[in-house]
């Protein structure tokens, strides 16, 4: 009896300083975490598409999963919509800057869900798909996926946000709490290549279409190679599924708009595309559609990275044509369009400030380029070395007669704004003219 005691004893004491071999005796090991396991093919991603439109809180649920994969560089709520829902952006790579981002937005139209099934199919297919066929890509693209940008519309039915706006006529005021997400998202990522998803109501041979930009003012090499990433998917649709399946988006009388995606991204220096898949087909076959062609661009793009990369940074690069760089901006504060032109400028994430100092100032009028030079105490301005010229040259100077929806140039708001052709001394200010 005393020797059973004792061995229970030194059992016990082995236990309790932890001395009890492989495993533990309380089995207090911390549990071995598991390598994240890469299990889909790109066949799991064709055998997987609904029949019928998945509901947004699967939608958002399955997407928070993607988290535990370290693919994925980050998983972000970059904002909420009208009715407080989450905005996911899944982003795979680092952004290096010497290999191009390729971008998908899905569903700014919330009755035009096809999308954000084919979205979620992308972004799980870069989260877990084998690493033969996945990491060849990601070696050569940052890939980033915003998923669902019109959740409540999606809930709803309905074309718009829950405030009834129609999100791919908001680029240019920014008035929806989606639309300054879009933005914010935007800015963030810096694409070489944007593709906007959506679904059109078009019945009979055509199935499928695809738009690039018509901006007047987008950057050449952004527009060319635009065109050369259109060809490149009718072509892939064409051969899967019959000739004469697919087009290019006819022009209409907003092809131009500067607050439509595909064109104000563009502008912005992004290759850019709109997809549309017609909703007289099944559910299933619109994902389908929206899914390979999203292939088509990836697989294009990573044949030929420079090309993308080259066209972004041609268009960041590159001054004013015609009347040398533009340095800076310049307007009154006690011009009554003021407000509003700054209200503008600050939602799509531009510094303003003041100019200091009574130097003169070599510039031209935006639009009668008559010449100023002396600029009283008061004077708005807006630095262009932060994003590009082209940028602000569309939110300051876009007057297309086409544009059935709005422009936000001088012209329309009575505003007078000068060009500086030299350096400027300034103050960043964003409280600058007291503008809330």
């Amino acid at each position: 009896m005393m020797k059973i005691i004792l061995s229970l004893i030194t059992v016990l004491t082995l236990a309790m300083s932890g001395c009890t071999g492989p495993g533990n005796f309380f089995d207090e090991d911390k549990p071995v975490e598991e390598p994240y396991v890469f299990d889909l093919t790109l066949e799991d991603m064709w055998n997987d598409i609904p029949i019928n439109q998945t509901s947004t809180s699967d939608i958002l649920n399955w997407t928070y999963e993607f988290s535990k994969s370290p693919r994925v560089t980050n998983l972000t709520e970059i904002g909420y919509s009208m009715n407080g829902q989450p905005l996911l952006l899944v982003e795979f790579g680092d952004y290096d800057p010497n290999i191009p981002t390729v971008y998908f937005v899905a569903a700014q139209h919330g009755n035009e869900p096809a999308s954000v099934d084919s979205a979620y199919l992308l972004a799980r297919h870069f989260a877990r798909g084998v690493p033969e066929e996945v990491d060849p890509i990601l070696e050569k693209i940052n890939l980033a996926v915003f998923v669902m940008v019109n959740p409540d519309g999606r809930d709803a039915g309905s074309r718009g946000n829950a405030n009834g706006t129609d999100l791919n006529r908001d680029h240019m005021k920014l008035l929806e709490p989606e639309g300054i997400i879009m933005q914010k998202a935007f800015q963030k990522i810096h694409p070489s290549v944007t593709v906007d998803m959506h679904e059109f109501g078009g019945a009979g041979t055509i199935i499928f279409q695809v738009a690039a930009p018509q901006n007047p003012t987008t950057h050449p090499d952004v527009l060319a190679a635009s065109y050369v990433l259109e060809t490149d998917v009718i072509e892939a649709v064409n051969e899967e599924w019959g000739f004469g399946s697919v087009t290019n988006y006819p022009p209409t009388t907003s092809s131009q708009d500067s607050s439509i995606h595909r064109n104000h991204f563009a502008v912005h220096g992004s290759v850019s595309l709109l997809f549309e898949s017609a909703v007289s087909e099944e559910y299933s076959e619109r994902v389908r559609l929206q899914s390979w062609a999203a292939i088509a661009v990836i697989d294009e793009v990573v044949d030929d990275p420079g090309y993308y990369l080259d066209a972004r940074q041609s268009s960041d690069e590159e001054g004013q044509e015609g009347n040398d760089i533009v340095h800076a901006y310049l307007f009154e504060c006690n011009d009554p369009a003021t407000k509003e032109t700054l209200r503008i400028l600050k939602d799509h994430g531009f510094k303003v400030g003041y100019k200091s100092g009574d130097e003169s100032v070599t510039s031209i009028h935006y639009e009668t380029f008559l010449p100023m030079t002396n600029f009283p105490n008061g004077t708005a301005l807006v630095p262009m070395d932060q994003i590009g010229w082209r940028m602000i040259s569309e939110l300051m100077e876009y007057t297309s007669t086409k544009d059935q929806h709005y422009t936000n140039s001088p012209k329309d708001r009575g505003q007078d704004a000068w060009r500086a052709l030299e350096s400027v001394n300034y103050e960043i200010d964003n409280d600058v003219c007291k503008i809330e």
